[in-house]
């Protein structure tokens, strides 16, 4: 684990909710639970040292946390937890901010169908956090349903269907900068992938033009393309979140954004 790269994102994280009580005591404890550290070190172990993949550790945890509730944020509409009556607007966000920061959790133990296996070994440890939160274990059940749904859904072999979980699976895709591949691409035989990945210097999300969430990714050459169209693109179609977001590239030496969607 990059100490300085997670105390960056962490650091982050921990601004991006602070003052929202629920919100905030959810993010400690899921920083506290060794159980979930254990998880996610065991799923960067397997990723990068055994297969050769790009980071799917502690640090991406946090970053798709981070800008899954940047996304939402700017998307300033009701989530299902508000619309089906389970919860307020920081009760959607707490669902968000769980799902995308296990996500990956599954890959501890296998990288094919770990969004299965993840939604199985976090239920436990979803549902304890949640429990120091809410007094009501129908709520509980409730919310870490959606939790797993965000975990299960975020590779698009299961659809989601509340907008929460779909927030989670595009916003998967948003970390995929030169940090998140660095170290496979020294350790690894290169390819496209890795590639793209090193050509991509950093992704910004904000306030849309046209739509509610713009993703403006940054690029030193035209490789990452092939990053941004068969990752971000594909999860966030997968998502059905095309309606709300748009997707440009800024390739260097070239004057005009190219429109990815």
């Amino acid at each position: 684990m990059n100490k300085k790269e997670i105390y960056g994102i962490e650091k982050a994280l921990i601004q991006k909710v602070k003052g929202k009580d629920r919100l905030e005591k959810v993010l400690n404890l899921l920083l506290e639970n060794q159980y979930i550290r254990g998880l996610q070190e065991e799923a960067n172990k397997v990723a990068i040292v055994r297969m050769g993949y790009n980071d799917h550790g502690p640090v991406h945890g946090r970053i798709a946390a981070f800008n899954a509730l940047r996304i939402y944020e700017l998307l300033a509409t009701k989530g299902s937890v508000e619309i089906e009556k389970i919860g307020d607007l920081e009760d959607s966000k707490v669902c968000i901010l769980m799902g995308a920061f296990l996500h990956d959790t599954g890959i501890s133990v296998v990288r094919e169908g770990h969004d299965l296996i993840g939604s199985i070994i976090t239920r436990g440890v979803v549902e304890e956090i949640l429990e120091k939160i809410y007094k009501d274990s129908y709520k509980v059940a409730r919310l870490a349903s959606l939790v797993s749904e965000s975990i299960l859904c975020h590779m698009g072999a299961y659809k989601a269907t509340s907008l929460e979980a779909k927030i989670v699976e595009a916003a998967d895709g948003t970390d995929c900068t030169k940090g998140r591949a660095r170290v496979p691409f020294h350790i690894a035989q290169p390819d496209i992938h890795k590639f793209s990945a090193l050509a991509i210097e950093h992704v910004d999300i904000r306030k849309g033009e046209k739509k509610p969430v713009k993703i403006e990714i940054d690029m030193d050459n035209p490789a990452g393309i092939f990053q941004a169209e068969e990752i971000l693109l594909k999860k966030i179609k997968d998502a059905e979140m095309e309606k709300y977001i748009e997707l440009v590239a800024n390739i260097k030496g070239e004057k005009k954004p190219f429109v990815i969607l």
